[in-house]
């Protein structure tokens, strides 16, 4: 066994093994950095961000709620508020799901999703009055749950998130 004379019990093979363990945690850590490069970015949608077909999710990281429709006033039996309509897949289905805009505010979007001269909106103030969903839409006040495994549901079950939207 051949021991290298400036580090007493450090033999060839030892070495070259930890050389060759420290080359792949690099070519591990390079790797890692490159994909964070190359994934989205998310930030705190504004209004400026309120664009028809804008994605939407739930925080940085995800999951995807779904797609900005338009807004309007909607009263869920205590007086009117400016609300957002979002395409969702409840279930399975793409519905019209409506929330409060200020809870909506505080999801994410992708920087540099779509671009200011493309963005198509409705203000609230220009659906004529106070919106009414349809029992095809899910109202302010209806809780759904992110399944596990993609899309979003109405019952709170095992595979699916501790918090609704």
């Amino acid at each position: 066994m051949t021991t290298l004379s400036t580090t007493p019990g450090l033999t060839i093979s030892s070495a070259v093994g930890r050389a060759a363990a420290f080359a792949v945690a690099l070519v591990f850590v390079a790797f890692i950095a490159w994909c964070s490069k190359s994934s989205p970015k998310y930030r705190r949608m504004t209004n400026a961000d309120h664009c028809m077909g804008m994605p939407v999710h739930a925080g940085p990281t995800g999951p995807l709620i779904g797609y900005l429709i338009g807004a309007a006033l909607v009263d869920p039996g205590t007086g009117p508020v400016q609300a957002i309509d979002v395409s969702v897949v409840v279930d399975g289905e793409t519905r019209s799901v409506w929330r409060r805009q200020s809870d909506v505010m505080n999801w994410y979007v992708p920087v540099h999703a779509i671009s200011p001269k493309e963005c198509v909106w409705t203000a609230p103030g220009l659906t004529g009055g106070t919106w009414q969903p349809t029992n095809l839409e899910f109202g302010l006040d209806v809780p759904l749950w992110h399944r596990l495994f993609g899309g979003w549901t109405r019952s709170y079950g095992l595979l699916t998130s501790w918090t609704p939207i």
